[in-house]
């Protein structure tokens, strides 16, 4: 139900600072309401795209060799890509909860909206997912 085909890490890039190769995992579905996307992963260490301090793009080409798939162009179409699904993740978290999960949300029956969580997770997340991984082919 909840499924992309991309099931294995992809090479992000060598890290220029210390040569360390570094992937992309795979997006999970993952307590059976949302879906892990983003970690980046070098050996004995993990840490999350999205913490990055400046834009993605910029972050991503000072700090890395990257892989050549994910270059010049395809750099902008995998930023807005990602960018993307974590908004839909973020969107689809407040529509299913009613609200932000801060304190009780006054208007978290108008908020919850479960036909636009189950197409954000079952359709449009697995499309960018797999389109992001259609990058590293």
């Amino acid at each position: 139900m909840y499924s992309t085909k991309w099931t294995e890490r992809r090479f992000l890039g060598k890290r220029k600072e210390d040569g360390r190769m570094v992937y992309i995992a795979a997006p999970t579905w993952d307590c059976n309401w949302y879906w892990s996307f983003g970690y980046l992963k070098a050996t004995g260490e993990h840490y999350h795209l999205r913490n990055c301090n400046i834009n993605w793009k910029d972050g991503l080409e000072r700090d890395y060799i990257l892989n050549v798939k994910l270059r010049g162009d395809n750099l902008w179409k995998f930023y807005e890509l990602a960018k993307t699904a974590y908004g839909l993740r973020d969107a689809a978290e407040i529509l299913g909860k009613g609200g932000s999960n801060l304190t009780e949300n006054s208007l978290r029956e108008a908020i919850k909206n479960k036909a636009e969580v189950d197409r954000i997770n079952q359709i449009v997340l697995p499309q960018i997912f797999d389109a992001i991984n259609e990058m590293f082919d």
